[in-house]
């Protein structure tokens, strides 16, 4: 069974279509688990990920959020995770998504469900947190400058980009590529995802997904290229 990921930019216009292909890759019963990060009102956000489950039938989800401490129910997490034939990771700020889903022994359940061909996509800062080295902006990391942290590692040696156009977010991205050392990187628009099969690009949804390449860390000189996938 192939290892399938799907990272989408922050865009809600591609919700629908990306949760097509998500929902039929997590199985003829699907279960499926959303991972949140919680906070005041974090309730309103919940339709644009749950009613494309719904349209497609899925009776069989979890909603994974910390407590209003901020706290994990770690052992009903790990048990949900381990059930899921699906996981979903949101949108928010993603020193907190890495904080919660990021650390042991989250981590190393999300690892192992993907690793045995459990679906998972990321929007934004789930996008963000799937690579194996996480992009932190100065008010995510609580510094003045661009931080990387250890994501999940489920795309080896790359960062991800997010809102990439939008948010002019290429130095950002080189900053923790050179920071980590990490030759690749992917950047995402608002309105597109890559799909990824075995951690190989193999579709695109929407449009606006580019490849970074860095070829030298020092001067810093890297290629970049908007990527079409037939």
């Amino acid at each position: 069974m192939p290892r399938t990921l799907f990272l989408l930019g922050g865009g809600s216009g591609i919700l629908d279509a990306v949760n097509e292909a998500f929902v039929a890759a997590a199985g003829p019963r699907p279960a499926l688990a959303l991972l949140l990060q919680g906070g005041p009102g974090w309730e309103r956000f919940l339709p644009q990920y749950l009613e494309p489950w719904l349209r497609r039938g899925v009776q069989e989800y979890t909603i994974l959020v910390p407590d209003p401490r901020g706290e994990l129910d770690t052992a009903a997490a790990v048990a949900a995770l381990r059930a899921a034939t699906g996981i979903f990771i949101g949108g928010g700020n993603t020193e907190i998504y890495r904080r919660l889903y990021a650390t042991e022994p989250i981590r190393t359940v999300i690892r192992e469900g993907y690793r045995q061909g459990v679906p998972v996509a990321g929007l934004s800062a789930g996008a963000i947190l799937a690579a194996e080295a996480a992009l932190l902006l100065p008010e995510e990391a609580g510094s003045d400058a661009v931080e990387v942290a250890e994501g999940l590692g489920l795309l080896p040696n790359c960062v991800v980009g997010v809102h990439f156009t939008e948010f002019n977010a290429l130095p950002d991205v080189l900053t923790a590529m050179r920071k980590a050392r990490v030759p690749h990187a992917l950047g995402l628009d608002e309105e597109a995802a890559a799909v990824l099969e075995d951690e190989r690009l193999r579709g695109i949804i929407g449009r606006g997904v580019y490849r970074i390449t860095m070829t030298d860390f020092t001067a810093p000189a890297y290629t970049i290229e908007e990527v079409v996938v037939p």
